[in-house]
């Protein structure tokens, strides 16, 4: 009897214990977030980071970014110079439009959400070149200082396939500006 009653207080006392954070959360001076379960991460030049996921037949990887661009950046000056640059008309009149898609929330944040199609042509420098379809996902978050822009780009094949891998680290994602 005793040892349910020890076992019966004890349960409500895990039930509000707070939660660990996850293992692969990964933190920078920026920003954090999970990393997807199967994916692997790189260094980004810029100070963001290059998530690596799966590979179709073409050896050509999912990716997702994550980058601050600060106010000023030579890319970006800032949040309403991405978003104006990403209604504008395509630069080359061959280049597919970008596609304006419903704002969501990031972090507590409304978040800018666009998509457009793209290709890869693999091997590069080769004479026999193949184009790989590729679909690419960016959300422009908002930040006290500049802005922060998550990047899917994965070919055409894998796309709906490992899309949640971005939804997580949109889910995970936290910014320290």
């Amino acid at each position: 009897m005793k040892l349910s009653l020890i076992a019966l207080l004890l349960v409500p006392a895990a039930w509000a214990a707070p939660a660990a954070p996850p293992k692969d959360l990964i933190m920078s001076e920026a920003f954090e977030y999970a990393l997807p379960a199967g994916w692997s991460r790189r260094p980004d030049s810029g100070g963001g980071a290059v998530l690596v996921g799966p590979a179709d037949a073409n050896d050509v990887s999912a990716l997702i970014t994550l980058r601050h661009y600060p106010p000023g950046d030579a890319d970006f000056a800032s949040f309403d110079e991405f978003v104006s640059r990403q209604a504008a008309p395509p630069v080359f009149k061959s280049s597919r439009p970008t596609q304006r898609r419903p704002d969501l929330p990031v972090a507590g944040r409304t978040a800018k959400a666009y998509a457009r199609d793209a290709s890869e042509f693999v091997p590069p420098g080769s004479r026999d070149t193949k184009e790989v379809p590729m679909r690419e996902e960016l959300v422009a978050v908002p930040a006290s200082k500049g802005f922060y822009l998550l990047t899917y780009y994965a070919p055409k094949s894998l796309h709906r396939k490992n899309r949640r891998a971005f939804e997580s680290v949109l889910k995970s994602f936290k910014p320290k500006l």
